[in-house]
C-alpha cells in the first residue's frame, strides 16, 4: 500500500481529532462529576440514571406521605391521652356522686363538672391540625361534633402509601372511637322497678318470699318476655311459684325462660341479666307479674317501667320517645342475626328475625291514626321507610325523614307528627322496634356521647339506681350503672389509643425503611452515573501523555517530506 502524504495528513487528523474528543469526554466528566451528559452518549447508563431517579423520586414521596402520616397519628396519639385522663377524671367524679350521703348541692357542683368535661370531650373530638380535623374520618374539613355530641363524620380510613402498593392507616375515625363495637363485652340489662319488702325495711335479697314482697298472696304469675341470645323472641308464662317461693326461685325461672343463655342476678332489689355470649347485642328482657291478695283481688307487680306506657304487657306498640319538636325515635336497635351489624335501607326485615314473615303485617300509628302494612321475607328497610313517609305525609301534609340512626333505631321526624308507633301485629311481635324493655347497663356496641349524657342526668338528679317511678329518668340507668358504662368506655378508648400507636410505630418504621432504600438506590446511581475521578484522571493523564507523544511524531515525521530534500 504507497503511503502518500495526504493519506499521513489525513490519518494524524483523525488520530488527533479521536484523541481530543476522549480528552474533551474525560474533561467533562471530571469537571461535571458524571460520566454522561446526553442520553445519546450512552443508552445503558442513561437508562438505568432514569430507572433509578424514578426509584427515588417515588421513595422521596412515600418518605413525605409517611412523615406527614406520622405527624398526623402523633397528634391523634396526644389527643388521645387528653381523653383519657378527662375520662378518669370524668369516672371518679362518678365515683363521688355515688356517695350516697352527698347533699344536693354536691350533686350540682358534681354535674357541672361533668358537664365541662363534656365540652372538653366534644372540643378534644373537634381537634384540628393545618386545617384537617383528625377524627373525621376521611371528611377532613367537616367539624366531626357539634355541642351536643352529634357526630358528623364518617368511618373512614385514612391511609398513606408508603411503598409500592403497600398501605398504612393513620387515623381513628371519630366513628370508631364514639361509637365502635367491643366483641369482649357482654350485653347486660337491668329492669328499673326496684322489688322491697312490704314492711318497708329495704330491698329484697335471694332468700325473701314472694309473700314478703306482696303480703299474703296466692295464684302468683309471672310473663317473662324479651329476646334471647340467638335472635329468638318469646314470651313464656311461669306459674310454678307460691308465696312461700323465694327470689332466687323467681330468678332461676327467669333463666330457664331464657334456656341458660344469660346470668340472672338481684342487684340492690333490682334483676339484672347478663347475656353470656360476648359480643352480642340481642338479650332483651320483660317481665310483668299478677297473684291475688288476701281478699283475693287481683294485683300486680312491676318490674319495668316506661313513661307513660303500662307495664301489664310486652309489645312493641310503645310510642317512639319524643326527642323534642316533631322528632321521634324508637329504643330498639335493629340488628343483623348473622353478623350483628346494624340494618341499612337495604337489609331485608326477615334479617333481624327468625321468624318467617310471609303473611305478616305492621301498624304504623300517625297522630292517632293507623295504617297497615304488609310484608314478606323480601320486604326492606327502605320499601318500610317509604310506606312510613307515606303515612306520615298523609296526616301532616309535610316532607318526611325516615331512616336508621347511628345506633340502629328508626327514627322519624316531619313537621306537624305529635306522635309516632310502630308495630308487628303478631302476639308475641317478631320484629320488635320500641319496646317497654329493660334498662340498657352496658352492651358490645358503645355510645360515647350517650353513656357521658347518662351519667350527668343521673347526677344531676342525684339518681344513685333506676326509678321507674319517674316519668322523667325512667330509661336513666342511675349512677352505679353509669359508672359500668363509663369503664366501658375507658376501656373501648383504651383500645382505639393502642391502634392509633402501632400505626404510627409501622409508619416511622416505613420512613426508617424508605430513607434506607433511597440511601441504597442514590448509592447504586452513584456508582452507574457519577465519574470515578481517580480512573478518569489516569485516563486523562495517558491520553496527554499520547497525544503529546503524536504531536512530536508528527513534528518529525513532517521533516522526511520531499519538500525538505528539493
Amino acid at each position: 500500500m504507497r503511503i502518500t502524504q495526504n493519506n499521513f495528513y489525513n490519518t494524524f487528523i483523525n488520530d488527533q481529532q479521536s484523541i481530543k474528543e476522549q480528552l474533551n469526554r474525560l474533561n467533562q466528566q471530571i469537571s461535571s462529576g458524571t460520566k454522561i451528559k446526553y442520553g445519546y452518549e450512552d443508552p445503558q447508563v442513561f437508562a438505568e440514571t432514569l430507572r433509578l431517579d424514578y426509584e427515588e423520586t417515588t421513595l422521596n414521596q412515600a418518605v413525605d406521605a409517611s412523615t406527614d402520616a406520622q405527624n398526623f397519628a402523633n397528634n391523634i396519639d396526644s389527643v388521645m391521652f387528653q381523653f383519657t385522663d378527662a375520662l378518669t377524671r370524668f369516672k371518679t367524679l362518678l365515683i363521688q356522686a355515688a356517695n350516697g350521703s352527698n347533699a344536693d348541692a354536691n350533686y350540682y357542683a358534681i354535674s357541672n363538672e361533668l358537664k365541662s368535661l363534656k365540652e372538653h370531650f366534644v372540643n378534644l373530638g373537634n381537634s384540628s391540625i393545618n386545617g384537617r380535623y383528625l377524627f373525621s374520618g376521611n371528611k377532613l374539613d367537616v367539624k366531626p361534633l357539634d355541642e351536643k355530641g352529634n357526630y358528623y363524620g364518617n368511618g373512614e380510613e385514612l391511609k398513606a402509601v408508603v411503598g409500592a402498593g403497600v398501605e398504612v392507616p393513620y387515623n381513628i375515625p371519630g366513628k370508631d372511637l364514639f361509637f365502635g363495637e367491643d366483641n369482649n363485652v357482654n350485653r347486660s340489662v337491668m329492669t328499673n322497678v326496684a322489688l322491697v319488702k312490704k314492711d318497708g325495711s329495704g330491698p329484697v335479697s335471694m332468700d325473701t318470699t314472694l309473700e314478703e314482697i306482696t303480703g299474703p298472696g296466692s295464684d302468683y304469675e309471672f310473663t317473662v318476655s324479651g329476646r334471647k341470645s340467638d335472635g329468638t323472641i318469646f314470651q313464656q308464662t311461669i306459674d310454678t311459684l307460691t308465696s312461700g317461693s323465694s327470689v332466687a326461685d323467681l330468678l332461676n325461672e327467669i333463666k330457664t325462660a331464657y334456656g341458660d343463655q344469660v346470668d340472672v342476678s338481684l342487684v340492690n332489689g333490682y334483676i339484672q341479666l347478663r347475656d353470656k355470649r360476648e359480643g352480642n347485642s340481642l338479650l332483651d328482657f320483660h317481665m310483668v307479674g299478677s297473684y291475688a291478695d288476701e281478699n283475693n283481688n287481683p294485683q300486680s307487680i312491676d318490674f319495668v317501667k316506661s313513661n307513660g306506657v303500662s307495664g301489664e304487657t310486652y309489645a312493641d306498640n310503645v310510642p317512639f320517645e319524643k326527642l323534642g319538636g316533631n322528632r321521634f325515635r324508637g329504643n330498639m336497635p335493629q340488628i343483623v342475626l348473622e353478623n350483628q351489624s346494624f340494618a341499612t335501607n337495604a337489609t331485608k326485615l326477615s334479617d333481624t328475625t327468625k321468624v318467617d314473615l310471609a303473611g305478616k303485617s305492621i301498624t304504623i300509628s300517625v297522630n292517632g291514626t293507623d295504617s297497615t302494612f304488609s310484608i314478606d321475607n323480601t320486604t326492606t328497610f327502605g320499601q318500610l321507610f317509604e310506606e312510613i313517609k307515606n303515612a306520615v305525609n298523609n296526616q301532616t301534609g309535610k316532607p318526611v325523614e325516615a331512616a336508621i340512626d347511628h345506633n340502629g333505631r328508626i327514627k322519624v321526624s316531619s313537621e306537624g307528627l305529635s306522635s309516632f308507633s310502630l308495630s308487628e301485629n303478631s302476639a308475641p311481635p317478631v320484629l320488635l322496634f320500641n319496646t317497654n324493655d329493660a334498662l340498657t347497663v352496658d352492651d358490645p356496641k358503645h355510645d360515647f356521647f350517650a353513656s357521658i349524657d347518662a351519667a350527668i342526668e343521673a347526677v344531676e338528679n342525684g339518681l344513685l339506681y333506676p326509678d321507674g317511678k319517674s316519668d322523667a329518668l325512667a330509661r336513666n340507668p342511675g349512677i352505679e350503672n353509669a359508672i359500668a358504662r363509663i369503664d366501658h368506655v375507658i376501656s373501648h378508648v383504651d383500645k382505639e389509643h393502642t391502634k392509633i400507636g402501632a400505626m404510627s410505630n409501622s409508619l416511622k418504621y416505613a420512613v426508617e425503611r424508605n430513607e434506607t432504600l433511597k440511601i441504597n438506590v442514590q448509592t447504586l446511581r452513584s456508582d452507574i452515573l457519577d465519574t470515578d475521578i481517580g480512573e478518569a484522571s489516569m485516563k486523562l493523564s495517558q491520553l496527554s501523555l499520547n497525544f503529546q507523544a503524536m504531536m512530536a511524531t508528527v513534528a518529525k515525521v513532517q521533516n522526511l517530506s520531499l519538500v525538505n530534500y528539493i
